[in-house]
């Protein structure tokens, strides 16, 4: 669909444009302003990304129970299974699977300025 190309290709843009922040923002600023900026960010992920995460795998849980679609060892690889979640179930799942990307991402960030900082301070 035209509109999720469209959402997809901002979120791309946005991300391009925070990680050039960052890493502006991680050369030129203090180290221990980068260093407990980049624990920060990394924190922020998996304060966010963690809950997201296990609540994208309860609410698959429930999703593919409901549709008696759900296999054995289903979590080990649950994203090959949004095929078999219901439509009235489709936007709570993959909301909450988006989130914990999102969360993962901004650990992903968090790790270089981490690495920056302490590397600027040793």
């Amino acid at each position: 669909r035209a509109e999720t190309g469209c959402v997809i290709e901002g979120l791309i843009v946005l991300g391009i444009g925070v990680l050039l922040w960052a890493g502006y923002w991680s050369v030129h600023a203090a180290p221990e302003m980068v260093l407990m900026g980049g624990l920060w960010v990394v924190g922020s992920g998996f304060a966010f990304g963690v809950p997201a995460g296990l609540l994208y795998h309860v609410f698959l849980y429930h999703a593919l129970r409901s549709a008696d679609a759900l296999p054995r060892g289903w979590w080990i690889r649950p994203t090959t299974l949004h095929h078999l979640i219901p439509p009235p179930h489709r936007f709570r799942v993959l909301g909450w699977c988006y989130a914990g990307a999102l969360g993962f991402f901004v650990i992903v960030i968090g790790i270089p300025m981490v690495a920056t900082g302490a590397f600027r301070i040793g």
